[in-house]
């Protein structure tokens, strides 16, 4: 059978046959795409567009990659793995802070809870004690908890500082101050994502404040109080879960709206 045409190597040492190019010019073809692949990766690192596809570790990182770039929903991937994870938020492109909505914003306003006992108040936590409650997700609809999860404890590592707000919609029921005692003992109680519990008032760091309070006292109509906690410990945050302690009577009714937790 005949042979393949040989051709002599230039130092006339070896031989080697016509083929055997081809094959060194698939790897060179190879190498070549490897490193136009590696290329592209590295440049969606350091220029990240906020896509499905080419998402940003925070939205700080595609702040100062596109100062000019206006607030809005971007995909963000803290964990820098798949893409697959990634999670949709709110990017304020003023202040870099990434805010990722609940996965359930609202609460319907109704009567939630009645009390065997009326006379004995107690703090009741919504989404574990009454019936029909839930505790608060968060990612936005469509998104896998699980993803969510690892990529709120990442974001959390590369912050320094977290916020977040809850509105509270009353009726006959005190949110914050108690317009009759002046105190602040039927103030709502907040659960932190790390269990611990966020009060109206005692130790600093574990309180948190009011911007509006139309929850002071029993009208018979539908006020509203707004609470914002802000902290550097970013562990404690999104909130998970709400407390009233004035509730239990027929009359007596509240709903919730919670806001983004907010990560720079």
């Amino acid at each position: 059978m005949p042979q393949p045409p040989q051709e002599k190597a230039q130092d006339g040492g070896r031989y080697y046959r016509a083929d055997d190019a081809n094959v060194v010019r698939d790897r060179d073809l190879e190498v070549d795409t490897t490193l136009k692949s590696l290329s592209q990766q590295i440049e969606n690192i350091r220029s990240p567009e906020g896509s499905r596809k080419n998402p940003a570790r925070t939205c700080r990182d595609l702040k100062m990659c596109h100062s000019d770039w206006k607030s809005g929903e971007y995909w963000i991937d803290p964990n820098q793995g798949c893409n697959l994870d990634a999670i949709k938020v709110f990017c304020n492109m003023e202040t870099g802070e990434t805010c990722v909505y609940p996965t359930q914003p609202s609460v319907a306003q109704k009567n939630w809870y009645i009390s065997k006992n009326p006379k004995d108040k107690r703090h009741v936590w919504y989404g574990e004690s009454m019936t029909g409650g839930f505790q608060f997700e968060y990612g936005g609809q469509g998104s896998d908890p699980a993803d969510v999860a690892i990529q709120l404890t990442f974001l959390r590592l590369m912050s320094t500082e977290a916020s977040q707000n809850i509105t509270y919609h009353c009726k006959n029921s005190v949110a914050y101050m108690d317009q009759q005692t002046g105190n602040l003992k039927k103030a709502l109680l907040l659960q932190g994502s790390n269990e611990i519990e966020i009060r109206a008032e005692g130790n600093s760091r574990f309180t948190y404040s009011v911007t509006y309070d139309g929850c002071t006292s029993h009208t018979g109509a539908w006020g509203k109080t707004v609470i914002e906690y802000k902290t550097t410990k970013t562990s404690r945050l999104p909130i998970i879960d709400v407390a009233p302690l004035d509730v239990g009577a027929p009359d007596q009714e509240f709903g919730i709206d919670v806001g983004p937790v907010c990560f720079l």
